[in-house]
C-alpha cells in the first residue's frame, strides 16, 4: 500500500491512509459495488498533488478534524472522506449524513449522497472503518470481533449489504429523496481498517468474503506476545485510539518501551482493555512502524459465545 511521506502531518498521514488502504471487503455484491484496492490505488495517485499541498499547509484539514466533537474513529474516517470528496475534483456532494424519519422515529441516514463526473451517475455512498480480531476458526467470517468485543465483521458486512445500503428503497427515503430532487443510481459500500490475524501462525487464513489484500496486524495475549517477542529487539510504541489508521514513525518525542517493559506497561494500566502497539525495528527518526499488534489480556474473549449469523455473499 502506498503511504504518505513521514514528514507530513499526521492528520495529512491519516488522509493518505484513508485513500490508499485497500478495503477490506471488495467486488460486487448482488447490486452493491464494494470498491476495488485498484480503484484506491488509483484515486491515491491522483490525489498526490493535493496531498503535497496539505504537507506544506494543512491548516485546512487540521480546521476540519479539530471541529469534530464526535471522536470515534468511524466519524473521522468520514470526515476524512469528506475532504477527499470535496478535493477530488470528481465528486460532488449532494447529500451528508442525511436523516430519514418516519413520523417520529429515526429510519436510517445515509453517509453519502455524491455525484461522479465520470460516471455521471448518483451514488448513495456507505462507508465505516473497521478494526477486527480473528479468533478460533478465522477462516469463518463471524470469527472476527472488535477489540471491545461489542462489534463483529459478519454482523457489521450483512447490515452494510442488506439494510444500510438499501435505505433509499424505503417510502419515506424516497419521500425525502424526492423533496431534494435526488434518484440514486447506485450504491456503493466501503469497509476499511484492519484485521489483526493470531500472532504465531505460519499463515494467515481469512474468510472467503475478506480481500487478500486487506491490510493485516497481529494479536496476542500476554503469554503469547511473550514467547514471540522475548528475544526481539522491536521497540513498542503504545497507541492512543486517533493513532490506529495511518502507518507511524519513530520520534524522539515519543516514549518506547522493549518487549519485557510494555507487558509491565500493559500490567500496570487500571483497567484490562486491548492496546494497540506499533513496533520499531531501530530507533532512527521518521522510521515507519514495521509492525502493529493488539495486546490483550490473558482472558480476553476466551468464554465469548460465537454463534453464525448467515451471509449471503
Amino acid at each position: 500500500m502506498p503511504t504518505a511521506c513521514f514528514l507530513q502531518h499526521p492528520y495529512v498521514r491519516d488522509l493518505a491512509w484513508a485513500i490508499a488502504n485497500p478495503p477490506i471487503i471488495q467486488g460486487v455484491r448482488q447490486s452493491q459495488n464494494w470498491t476495488s484496492a485498484a480503484d484506491w490505488t488509483r484515486s491515491y495517485q491522483y490525489f498526490q498533488q493535493q496531498l503535497n499541498a496539505l504537507n506544506k499547509n494543512p491548516s485546512e484539514l487540521v480546521e476540519l478534524l479539530e471541529q469534530q466533537h464526535d471522536h470515534r474513529l468511524g466519524h473521522r474516517f468520514e470526515t476524512l472522506l469528506t475532504y477527499w470528496f470535496k478535493h477530488s475534483g470528481r465528486y460532488n456532494i449532494l447529500a451528508q449524513s442525511l436523516q430519514i424519519q418516519d413520523a417520529s422515529r429515526t429510519i436510517g441516514e445515509f453517509d453519502f449522497i455524491v455525484q461522479d463526473s465520470v460516471s455521471q451517475k448518483v451514488q448513495h455512498w456507505e462507508v465505516s472503518c473497521k478494526f477486527y480480531l480473528g479468533i478460533k476458526d478465522t477462516a469463518q467470517i463471524h470469527h472476527w470481533v472488535g477489540p471491545l468485543l461489542k462489534d463483529r465483521l459478519d454482523i457489521k458486512y450483512k447490515t452494510m449489504q442488506t439494510r444500510q445500503s438499501q435505505l433509499s428503497a424505503h417510502p419515506a427515503a424516497q419521500h425525502q429523496l424526492t423533496k431534494l430532487n435526488i434518484n440514486i443510481d447506485e450504491h456503493i459500500c466501503l469497509m476499511k481498517g484492519r484485521l489483526f490475524h493470531p500472532i504465531g501462525l505460519s499463515k494467515d487464513c481469512h474468510p472467503e468474503l475478506v480481500s487478500n489484500s486487506h491490510q493485516r496486524g497481529q494479536w496476542a495475549r500476554p503469554d503469547s506476545f511473550w514467547a514471540h517477542f522475548k528475544s526481539s529487539s522491536l521497540r513498542w510504541q503504545p497507541l492512543e485510539k486517533d493513532q490506529w489508521l495511518a502507518p507511524q514513525y519513530y520520534s524522539s518525542n515519543n516514549s518506547y518501551y522493549s518487549s519485557k517493559e510494555i507487558l509491565q506497561y500493559f500490567a500496570d494500566r487500571p483497567h484490562s482493555l486491548p492496546l494497540c502497539l506499533a513496533g520499531f525495528s531501530t530507533h532512527k527518526q521518521a522510521e515507519q512502524e514495521s509492525k502493529r499488534v493488539f495486546l490483550v489480556a490473558k482472558d480476553w474473549a476466551k468464554n465469548l459465545n460465537i454463534t453464525d449469523n448467515t451471509v449471503n455473499h
